[in-house]
């Protein structure tokens, strides 16, 4: 197995992307891609190893780019991303979320660019708050996605913000829970559980565990339950599927196992 991993600055509407593009070598293309969208306080280069599922999708013939999310990793504001969640967690996670979904289609262009991708064969997925960024990059850009994964994370902010508990004293924000009116705003503007009639017919993974207290699995039941009525005819590009006692971070292998999966079949 011969994996190549490289580094590229992708030009933005506002700022440099900084992606990592993976993929097997020793594998003919033109491949499948997809853009993988990492967790609050973590970045693209975490990503490549700290948990099975980027070297899986490669082993599974698919070039990963897994770029830094706004304000976070080699982002002209990553090194001040600490003070700013324990500002505010809400409007530091949710702008980073809105800036990603700005930048999807600059990514998403630059990606069916590449020389070992196949441009018509693209996905999107992520994991926490990458998993939100997936959610509205798979809305905003739904023709021309083949299929898109969602990993602990979704839609439904507002419950999430209120009811998770990375809000606390010592961890990355104040304990006051309130929004301010600027990320009242943008969650009104942003947040999937509004537009669930964007989705359909994109074949869409909801994957969650049960026992994850940073965003509780009620807001993926909510998120499927808003979109179920869009997906009446195609009921088998619709899944939700909750991992008994599974927390948060990381995820574990049937949830691996499930993503790969579903985007090899439709991908």
């Amino acid at each position: 197995m011969l994996y190549e991993l490289a580094r590229f600055s992708v030009p933005g509407p506002r700022e440099p992307i900084p992606v990592l593009l993976y993929h097997r070598a020793d594998l003919a293309g033109p491949k499948p891609a997809l853009v993988y969208y990492h967790g609050v306080t973590q970045n693209k280069d975490a990503y490549v190893d700290s948990h099975p599922l980027a070297r899986r999708l490669a082993d599974a013939g698919f070039v990963v780019a897994i770029p830094d999310a706004p304000g976070h990793g080699e982002r002209p504001a990553g090194e001040t991303l600490v003070e700013r969640l324990r500002e505010s967690l809400a409007r530091e996670f949710c702008r980073d979320i809105e800036q990603a979904g700005d930048e999807s289609g600059a990514l998403l262009d630059w990606l069916a660019g590449q020389s070992p991708v196949n441009g018509s064969r693209l996905g999107v997925l992520g994991i926490s708050m990458g998993g939100y960024t997936s959610a509205i990059v798979a809305a905003r850009q739904r023709d021309r996605l083949r299929a898109a994964v969602c990993i602990a994370g979704g839609a439904d902010l507002t419950a999430c913000m209120a009811e998770t508990d990375s809000i606390a004293p010592g961890r990355w924000g104040p304990p006051d829970r309130a929004l301010d009116a600027e990320t009242v705003e943008r969650i009104a503007r942003i947040d999937p559980v509004g537009y669930p009639q964007k989705y359909a017919p994109l074949p869409l993974l909801l994957l969650h565990g049960e026992n994850d207290t940073w965003n509780p699995v009620s807001t993926a039941r909510r998120f499927h339950a808003a979109l179920a009525r869009s997906y009446t005819a195609w009921p088998d590009r619709l899944v939700l599927t909750v991992t008994p006692g599974a927390p948060h971070w990381p995820p574990p292998r049937g949830m691996v196992d499930e993503a790969v999966e579903w985007l090899t079949r439709h991908v």
